[in-house]
């Protein structure tokens, strides 16, 4: 049985798994090409591990490591995303569809009154609490992940990218720890006069790639990327629900423009 196939949530094994096998990744293949491990033998190991919790642990752990750090990014990207992008000071949706929006939301959650760009300005605080109710409203109701299939891809794209961010201390110690076994396994064959096979340089070159993204691609700024676009699928999906009717699919009232 394949491990990964023990966690059969989509969004579970793609956003919290994935992440720790990219951590272990370079170990495996090391294992793999420098030791001249069998791969039959890793994977009845992996499949007795993940039969024993394994798969769901590695899972937790990925998880933990990107909550913790998820607030941290929210701070210094001014708030969380899919509330920031309410305000009428983020630029990243034109003012008259954010006017529509905001008129949406307002019908949508009637206990928050859309603040105007004053009252934004002079009690940020309060009218982030609007926004954060908006948000809060748009990801209740878009679950549905057969109904809302954008919002969900994004979701498990942001969730991925900050599970593997969040691991990314322990990545560059274990890829490191990897491409330093394997050029001293290359070292020792050298020394011994044995040959030097394609495997063992090949998992070499695989480790060295490793570190190279976990310092310099994993970054919190690949987290963002996502984060972004899963606030404007959500907010998005107001089209989808309530009031909103998306622009490409109304139709003119008699009495309205």
């Amino acid at each position: 049985m394949n491990p990964i196939n023990l966690i059969t949530d989509n969004y579970e094994r793609k956003a919290r798994l994935y992440p720790g096998l990219v951590l272990i990744a370079p170990i495996v293949v090391t294992l793999i090409g420098v030791a001249s491990a069998k791969l039959s033998t890793l994977e009845s190991l992996g499949t007795a591990l993940a039969g024993c919790g394994g798969a769901f642990l590695v899972a937790q752990l990925a998880r933990d490591a990107g909550k913790k750090r998820e607030k941290r990014w929210f701070e210094t990207w001014g708030g969380m995303p899919s509330v920031a992008i309410f305000r009428h000071r983020d630029g990243r949706i034109d003012s008259i569809t954010k006017a529509r929006y905001h008129a949406h939301l307002t019908a949508l959650v009637k206990d928050a009154k859309a603040p105007t760009a004053e009252e934004e300005i002079s009690d940020p605080s309060s009218a982030d609490q609007v926004y954060s109710a908006w948000s809060s409203y748009l990801r209740i109701h878009t679950r549905d992940t057969k109904t809302f299939p954008l919002v969900f891809q994004e979701n498990v794209n942001y969730g991925f990218r900050r599970n593997v961010c969040g691991l990314r201390p322990v990545g560059i110690v274990v890829s490191g720890l990897s491409f330093a076994g394997g050029v001293s396994w290359l070292y020792h064959l050298q020394l011994s006069a044995a040959a030097i096979t394609t495997e063992s340089v090949g998992a070499l070159a695989c480790a060295f790639v490793f570190l190279l993204l976990w310092v310099f691609r994993f970054t919190r700024d690949w987290v963002r990327i996502p984060a972004d676009a899963y606030a404007e699928r959500l907010v998005e999906a107001i089209y989808s629900m309530g009031t909103g009717t998306h622009p490409s699919k109304a139709k003119t009232k008699k009495g309205t423009t």
